[in-house]
Formats: structure tokens, C-alpha cells, sequence
């Protein structure tokens, strides 16, 4: 059997393995062993290739393919789901029933299947497939939380998430009316000879969107705050790290993969994609800075950092999207520690957090540290990746958006400020002077391991940048 194909297949396959074993602890560690050995069947993909299922010819049958495009986004995808997995354990999903539990470990390796089904296909209905599994998993996922709030954040994350992925379809409906092919590389040759040229320019703007609904880009965004903030803090995580920067992906895979920069320049993709991200910096970090809760600080701060990434797309060049891959990468380790240690708190109000660093120094120094890095604070890696950033805009004398980033960053100032300066300063409630229950290791060691990986990317970046600016240049490839 071809290797190519075992990161998707063993979550898919873990996922009824659990639901048979049953139990608590038992559902867990079958969920941590799949997605290990995922992980590890990632790490040991070689050289780039690709497969296509059943033996049929590549423009027929279902092809999967490797390459400097989607390697990143696997990784990251199966690194933030083991480090979330092994945060939620069943201790932390008392308030379920047994049954409940296995289901919620077996959903989540579907959710890691669908993502990582979306990463490596190169056919276009599949990734509709994909999108539609990572999707309803998802959406048990955010139901499964303490609060009734949470149910109403799924129930409104499924309406609008169908109606995103319905769009996808149909943009892929119209791409197959005009070139009569489903593989991605195939429908890409095929374009400047079609005869229904409209065709294409309603498919691309029914893609656009759909993974815009998907990726909660503005004004677009409304699913994502409710969700971030009421889902399990494990699945806020995994969601914020992956999830929209998987369908971000998506997105650019078809835009520069399948349409070509050619063509989006000539219907002025970039400049709508430009109008769009200056709208997420702007309201998303002006949002940001009104919450009174962390969790939703954190949601509506996401908003901010996906305009950051579709920014970094609009450019149309290799540094551009070098940058926005390594945006994609730091972003997903800062937000997904941020929310894991989101996860060690007893309330995520700003009126608890003060005096936090007296009484839980350690949750209270990755905090600190994980909001220094997304502002972009130096020796962190999210100063890599705004400067990266910084440097596209700059070489590409894009500076409208260059401003509407140093205006969106002083905003964030503020946002920031919120979230440190609580930790450290005194807090003489009577009710909150002794220090609580120490949080357990499966809940403080993901945590830790993103605040040290955010430190050593900052002072090491070159792995993510090796990775980065080759991605950048094979979704560019014509």
C-alpha cells in the first residue's frame, strides 16, 4: 500500500476503533495512539509523490499528493491534534456520560481525518468531501461543551458552516461544467480553453465564498467568536491552529493552484482580498479590545490575525505567500497556546485573572508570554512572522495595507495589555488569595511545550522559513 495515504486512513480508522472500545480512558489512549502513529506516518512521508486510488488514471480517479504546498499544513495539522488531544482528557470531560466521551475521541480523529483529507487531495469534489467530514465533526465537537451557550455556538456554526460548504460545492459544480474535470492539476490546464468562460468567474467567486464562510475572513466572521469561546478549551485550541487555516489553504490552492495569478489579477481577486483582510484587522482588533472575557478576547483577536493572513495572500508573489505560510504556522502555535492555557483556568472573566501570577506563576507566564508573541513582541516567533509580513508589504510598495497593519498592531497593543497586566498586578480578594488546585500535567505540558516552541522559533526561525518559502513557490508553480 502507498504511504501517501495513511495520514488520512488512520484517524478514519481509529475513529470506529474507539467508539468499539468504549470507556473513558481506554477511548483516550486508543485517540492518542491513532493520532500518534498519524503523526508519525506524517513525519515519515519522503520524497514528495503522488497517488491515485484504484488504479485509474489520474483525471478520473481520486488522486492524493505530497508536496512543499501542503507538507506545512499537515504537520501543523497533526501536531496541534496530538498536543490538544493529550489536554482533554477524560477528567476534563467529566460532565459527559461515558458513551459521550469515546464518541467525542472518535469525533475528533474525524475532524483530523477531514483536515488532513482537504491538505493532501488534488481532487476538487473531495475536498467538499473532506470539508463536509472535518465539518459535522466539528460541530459535535463545540456542542460538547459545559455551557447550553456552547449548543447555541454549534447550532449557529452549522447553519452558516452548511451554508459555506454548499457554496463550495457549487463553485466546484461550476468548475466541472467548464472544463469537465474534477482533478485540480487537470482543471487548471484545461481553463483558458473553456468555452464558458462565466462559468469560471461564478465557480471561483461561489469558492471564494464558501472557504471565506470557512475561514471566518470579514464580514464572515459571525460563527467564530461564539465558538472559540464556548467549545472545549482543547477543541478552541485545535480549532484556532487548524481549522480556519486549513480552509485559508484551501482556498489558495484553488486560487493559485487551479485559476492561476493570471487570471485572479485580472478580475482583481487581490484587491477585493486586500478590502477584506484591512476590514478583519481592523474591526476584529477593535472587537477585541471590548471583551470582558479572554476566551472571547482571544476568538475576536483570531478575526484580526486571519486578515493578517488573507493580507500577506493578496499580494500574489512568492514572498507574500511565504509570508502568509509562516503566518499560518505562528499563528496556529501562539493562538493553540494560548487557548490550551485558556484550558487551565476556573474562569476566563478579566476580573478572575488578576493576581493570577501569584497564584498560578507557570499558567500566568505562558500567557503573558503567548500574548507578547502575538503582538509581535521580538525573540518571539510572532515577530518572525510579522516581520516577514512587514517585509512582503514593503518589497511590494503595498502600503495601504501597510498602514491598516501598523494601525491594526496598535490596536493590539491595547488588546494585550488587557491580558498581561491583570496577571501581575495585586489582587487582595479575600476569595482569591490562596492558591487553587494545581491544574494536572496533561493539561500544563501542551501548554509549556507551545510557550517553549514560541521562544525558540523566535530565536530559531530557519526550520518554519524552510518550509515556508518552498511552500510558497510550489503553490506558485504554473
Amino acid at each position: 500500500m502507498n504511504t501517501l495515504v495513511l495520514p488520512v486512513l488512520i484517524p478514519l480508522l481509529a475513529a470506529p476503533g474507539i467508539v468499539l472500545l468504549g470507556g473513558r480512558k481506554l477511548a483516550w489512549y486508543g485517540a492518542l495512539l491513532g493520532i500518534g502513529l498519524a503523526l508519525l506516518a506524517t513525519l515519515g512521508l519522503g520524497a514528495d509523490g503522488r497517488m491515485v486510488l484504484g488504479g485509474w488514471p489520474a483525471t478520473i480517479g481520486i488522486e492524493y499528493a505530497l508536496d512543499a504546498a501542503n507538507r506545512p499544513i499537515l504537520l501543523m495539522i497533526m501536531l496541534a491534534g496530538l498536543l490538544c488531544l493529550l489536554s482533554v482528557s477524560p477528567r476534563q470531560m467529566d460532565h459527559l456520560p461515558p458513551p459521550r466521551i469515546a464518541l467525542f475521541y472518535a469525533l475528533f480523529c474525524l475532524c483530523i481525518c477531514g483536515l488532513a483529507g482537504i491538505a493532501m487531495t488534488a481532487d476538487a469534489f473531495n475536498v467538499f468531501v473532506f470539508l463536509e467530514i472535518s465539518s459535522l465533526s466539528t460541530y459535535a465537537l463545540v456542542a460538547s461543551g459545559r455551557h447550553r451557550r456552547a449548543l447555541r455556538a454549534a447550532f449557529q456554526y452549522l447553519i452558516l458552516g452548511t451554508l459555506g460548504g454548499s457554496f463550495v460545492l457549487l463553485g466546484v459544480g461550476f468548475l466541472y461544467m467548464a472544463t469537465g474535470s474534477l482533478n485540480m492539476a487537470d482543471i487548471a490546464t484545461r481553463l483558458p480553453a473553456s468555452p464558458f468562460p462565466q462559468a469560471v468567474v461564478v465557480g471561483a467567486a461561489f469558492l471564494l465564498l464558501g472557504f471565506a464562510l470557512k475561514s471566518a475572513l470579514f464580514p464572515l466572521h459571525q460563527w467564530l467568536p461564539g465558538v472559540y469561546a464556548e467549545a472545549p478549551a482543547a477543541v478552541s485550541a485545535f480549532l484556532a491552529a487548524t481549522g480556519t487555516k486549513v480552509s485559508l489553504y484551501a482556498l489558495s490552492r484553488f486560487g493559485f493552484g487551479v485559476l492561476g495569478v493570471s487570471w485572479l489579477s485580472a478580475h482583481h481577486v487581490d484587491h477585493l482580498l486586500m478590502l477584506l483582510a484591512s476590514g478583519a484587522m481592523l474591526f476584529g482588533s477593535l472587537a477585541a479590545i471590548q471583551q470582558q472575557r479572554l476566551s472571547l478576547l482571544l476568538a475576536w483577536s483570531s478575526v484580526a490575525q486571519i486578515g493578517y493572513i488573507v493580507l500577506a495572500l493578496s499580494l500574489f508573489n512568492t514572498a507574500g505567500l511565504a509570508a502568509a505560510y509562516l503566518y499560518m504556522m505562528v499563528h496556529a502555535l501562539i493562538k493553540g497556546g494560548l487557548f490550551l492555557a485558556v484550558g487551565n483556568l476556573a474562569d476566563d472573566r478579566f476580573s478572575a485573572l488578576r493576581g493570577l501570577g501569584r497564584r498560578d506563576p507557570l499558567t500566568a507566564g505562558c500567557l503573558s508570554l503567548g500574548a507578547l508573541s502575538l503582538l509581535g513582541v521580538p525573540l518571539t516567533a510572532g515577530f518572525i512572522g510579522k516581520w516577514m509580513l512587514l517585509q512582503a508589504l514593503i518589497d511590494a510598495s503595498q502600503w495601504p495595507g501597510l498602514i491598516i497593519m501598523a494601525l491594526s498592531s496598535v490596536l493590539a497593543v491595547i488588546y494585550v495589555a488587557r491580558i498581561v497586566l491583570p496577571l501581575w498586578q495585586a489582587d487582595d480578594s479575600a476569595e482569591r488569595t490562596s492558591r487553587g488546585a494545581t491544574p494536572p500535567l496533561n493539561l500544563r505540558l501542551p501548554m509549556l511545550l507551545t510557550a517553549a516552541a514560541s521562544l525558540i522559533f523566535g530565536l530559531w526561525p530557519a526550520p518554519l522559513m524552510q518550509l515556508s518559502l518552498p511552500a510558497a513557490e510550489a503553490l506558485l508553480l504554473p
